[in-house]
Parts: structure tokens; sequence; C-alpha cells
């Protein structure tokens, strides 16, 4: 997981934001070259992305990582350059700006709370997702006693050809990805937590399995420290990348992902090794922690300062701003 500190003035109590906190596991076979997720947060634009590079690119000599990598650092770049409005016009401008690689292939999800607003943006292509929970009373079975827990309000569904073929955009068609993606909004309340991750989530955990570990953080991510906060969406999104791949490597137990195979008529026990991405926030209002910029854009997590944003093959120019000669 990568923390950056920037110095930006915390927002005037009542409006709400996203405190956000993500973490990457790779593939045990690809963590030499970062493997093939990427993850993307950015505290002071309550902005939030994960791509899932299609391990089949591979076959061609392609780094799937590499390419869901600089797709999302071009989402990024095109949210923070100060053009785009909303995050689909932040999609179309990073679309519509060349890619370095020679190919791949990813899955992509994006997430904004926009900016003065209560509206959440959603933006999912493929099988990777995200959810909205809402921390509600609840009897605990065969008690009197009543408990905070966290129901969901809203999940994106998966974009699949068939079993274990999502949806995905191309470098050569990643100009239409805008017309891709489905697109949801819903109105989030203060103590909302919202998720974002990878396949490699999703196939692993059931539904229930993360309302209880988001369950087991919540008097943390409501604390009315916003340092607690952080640290505990640092912690939720940790610990549900760490199940996750724990999960993936057992073969006696029941997953989304052998269900998913049954379901298909196909053969396959236990858990999916995969590669993990996940972000996860909760929406607060009031004073707000340090902000921060998590990603693996450079193939592994690291610490740095915001500042303005760059590819790896140059800076971002949005396309309106480009000279004839350019």
């Amino acid at each position: 997981m990568l923390l950056a500190v920037c110095s930006a003035p915390a927002l005037h109590a009542g409006r709400l934001h996203v405190v956000l906190g993500g973490s990457v596991l790779p593939h045990p076979a690809k963590a030499d070259k970062g493997g093939e997720d990427a993850f993307l947060f950015d505290d002071k634009r309550c902005l939030f992305g994960v791509a899932d590079g299609v391990g089949g690119s591979a076959k061609n000599g392609v780094d799937p990582g590499a390419f869901s990598r600089e797709m999302l650092e071009r989402c990024h770049q095109a949210a923070a350059c100060g053009v785009a409005d909303a995050l689909p016009d932040a999609l179309r401008l990073a679309s519509e700006c060349p890619l370095s690689g020679g190919g791949g292939s990813s899955t992509l999800v994006l997430g904004q709370l926009e900016e003065g607003t209560s509206t959440l943006r959603l933006l999912n292509l493929g099988d990777s997702g995200a959810m909205v929970l809402r921390p509600a009373m609840r009897e605990v079975s065969g008690t009197d006693a009543k408990q905070l827990w966290p129901r969901v309000v809203l999940r994106t569904q998966e974009q699949t050809h068939g079993w274990n073929w999502p949806y995905q955009t191309r470098a050569r068609t990643f100009d239409a990805v805008g017309k891709e993606v489905d697109e949801v909004s819903t109105a989030v309340r203060e103590g909302d937590i919202v998720l974002a991750a990878s396949d490699g989530v999703f196939d692993n955990l059931f539904e229930d399995a993360l309302q209880f570990l988001v369950a087991e953080r919540l008097d943390a991510l409501r604390d009315p420290d916003p340092l607690a906060a952080q640290a505990a969406a640092d912690a939720l999104a940790q610990n549900i990348a760490e199940q996750a791949k724990a999960i993936g490597g057992m073969r006696d137990l029941k997953t989304p992902f052998s269900e998913a195979a049954q379901e298909e008529g196909r053969s396959h026990k236990g858990g999916k090794v995969d590669d993990v991405a996940v972000v996860c926030g909760v929406v607060r209002s009031g004073a707000r922690p340090p902000l921060r910029l998590g990603h693996n854009f450079g193939g592994a997590p690291c610490v740095s300062e915001e500042r303005p944003v760059v590819t790896h093959s140059g800076a971002f120019v949005p396309p309106g701003e480009r000279t004839r000669d350019a």
C-alpha cells in the first residue's frame, strides 16, 4: 500500500469527502514484475480505481500489468488536469491520449465522490467491481442485542462474455472505452463505506464475508479522529487483500469462483490464485486527515508527494490544449 501526503487544506465542515486506503498483492508467480492489477486512490479528489490486466495478453509478449497501470494512470491524469468536469469526461480525455505500450487489455472500475455533493459516480467494465455499504442497526441472532452491520446498498454487476471471460478494454480500442462502461451513481451518506476491487477479491470472498470484514472496522472508521479513520481504511484494505489471497490458495472450501464454475458445468474446487487489488474508503464530513495519493503505477507500491502527474511517456496534455504541431 502506498501513502503520499500532500498539503491541501481541510474542507469546510459539513461537506462530504472520502478517506481512502488501498492495497495490492500480486500473484505469487508474477510478483517479480509487480503483478497485473493496478490501484489508485486520491484523497484530494475523492477519486479511486482498480484495473486488472488480462493475463491472456502475455501470450503476445505484452505485460498485462504494465497496460493496466498505465491505463489507470492516464485516468488519474485526466481527472487531475482540471479540464474534466466529471468522471466520464476524465475517462474520455484519458482514452484520447495514446498509450505507450504495444498492446494489452484490462478490466476497469473508477469511482469518485463529486465535489460539493453527495453523488458517488462509478464506471465499471468487466469483472472488477465496486460496492457501497451503509451501517445500520441489526439484531444479533438469538439475543435481544443489536449491532451495527454494513448492509449493501449498491454493487456493480460484472460484465462477462462467459465464465471467467470478462469484458475488457484493449490498447487498440481504448478510445471506445467510454461507450463500453456501465455508469452508476448513488447518493451517499456520512458513514457509508465504499469498496472497489479486482476479481481477485470477488472470486474468493462472498459478499457476507466482505460485510463481516467491514463490520470489524466500523468503530474505527467512524472514529471522530480523522487519523484513526484513515488508519482504519488502510487496515481494512490490507485485511481484505490478505483474506482474498489466503482463500485463493485453499482447495477445501466453497468460493464465488467455484460456485460460478459449477453453474457453468465446469469443475473447480476452492479459491482462485490471482492478483488482488482493493481500495476502501469511508464517507465523512468535517476535519480531514493529511491528504494522500496511493497507486502502484511504477510497478510496485511506493510513497511520493503529490506533484504534476506525468506518465512514463511524458506529461499529459488534454487534447483540446494541444498545439497543431504537437
